[in-house]
């Protein structure tokens, strides 16, 4: 992980990376003093309804206003973390303790040192052992066996980059400078399954070490922007390569007596959407002719959306490879407006 992640980022001194300071910046008092109910204590660390969530732009802002952080493709995480109790919890606010119980329990060891709860901000990822990449199929893999017994291969790993409540005091009014400053200094051990993500001072730098490695992304953020719910801010921006992955055609959706798209999956069977873009007279012709010669009763996949039984569906009994581009995955695992790059002439 050191080798391609931020660290090596970090050493290779690509982008110099400050710490924000706390100086001149605005700080939260509470109103009651040092003295909290339990009502202001659970207003304090309520959860967001969602979390806060980067816009998607072309364009990297410039400037001292701005820090940038490496995108990592995974599942985002919540973790509410007080003596001797960690609770996780997703985008949508599912609890997932029990599915990442390496993280949980990670978590719970530094928890019992607390003297006040914190709510931290962040991502679990799993790399991919040959890329050493964060995978998000993979992450979505480790999250469908619903425990640490996938194997080291699909070990979870947590990665923070904020900080919403502590010390009994909700402190999402702060601007991030604040907020991270706060969560690198929280004494959370640092290990190769836990780590708050870099920050740095040239998003442009940033990109091309993306670009030359492979990474998803990255996410600009003001350093005086407060937490706000959901994306009804321009405060948190992300860059994102486009997507081309390896997939398999295995059917497709026929309209009007033709071929209209293509259905998805990847190379474990895990159903991934729909692509119909790409698709010209030569190609429908071919899909056509290997329906012909490899029949289907039934789909050679799983994790269908109960959509498709409306639809009429050629199956394969043998899928085809293909090349798709896509702009992202969606927080459900599919691929968000893929599109065919390459669909091989088939021998019928």
């Amino acid at each position: 992980m050191r080798e391609n992640g931020p660290r090596d980022l970090t050493a290779t001194s690509i982008a110099n990376s400050n710490v924000p300071s706390q100086s001149g910046l605005l700080s939260i008092r509470s109103n009651q003093g040092t003295a909290q109910t339990k009502e202001s204590l659970s207003d304090a660390y309520r959860l967001p309804v969602p979390p806060m969530s980067p816009l998607l732009s072309s364009h990297i802002p410039t400037g001292a206003g701005w820090t940038h952080q490496l995108k990592w493709d995974g599942v985002r995480i919540l973790a509410l973390c007080s003596h001797g109790s960690v609770q996780l919890y997703s985008k949508k606010l599912l609890n997932k303790t029990s599915i990442y119980s390496e993280v949980t329990g990670m978590l719970n060891q530094w928890a019992r040192t607390l003297q006040h709860p914190v709510l931290l901000d962040g991502e679990v990822v799993v790399m991919d052992p040959k890329t050493l990449r964060p995978s998000f199929p993979l992450v979505l893999q480790r999250e469908r066996t619903r425990s640490q017994g996938a194997g080291e291969a699909l070990q979870a790993i947590y990665v923070l980059f904020d900080l919403l409540a502590c010390n009994g005091k909700d402190i999402r009014a702060c601007p991030y400078s604040e907020r991270y400053e706060r969560l690198i200094n929280l004494p959370i051990p640092s290990t190769e399954r836990c780590f708050v993500t870099d920050c740095f001072d040239d998003g442009d730098a940033l990109w091309q070490w993306v670009n030359e490695r492979g990474w998803e992304g990255i996410v600009s953020k003001r350093l005086d922007s407060p937490y706000v719910e959901g994306k009804q801010h321009r405060d948190w921006i992300k860059k994102k390569k486009d997507m081309q992955l390896e997939s398999f055609a295995i059917g497709y959706v026929r309209k009007d007596n033709r071929p209209s798209s293509i259905v998805l999956a990847d190379s474990t069977g895990q159903y991934m959407g729909k692509a119909s873009i790409g698709l010209d007279e030569l190609r429908r012709q071919l899909l056509t002719a290997w329906a012909i010669k490899h029949p289907a009763d039934r789909p050679t996949t799983h994790g269908l959306p109960a959509s498709l039984s409306k639809e009429q569906i050629i199956w394969y009994r043998h899928p085809i490879p293909c090349l798709i581009g896509a702009l992202e995955y969606t927080d459900a695992g599919l691929l968000r407006h893929p599109r065919i790059l390459t669909l091989p002439l088939l021998n019928t």
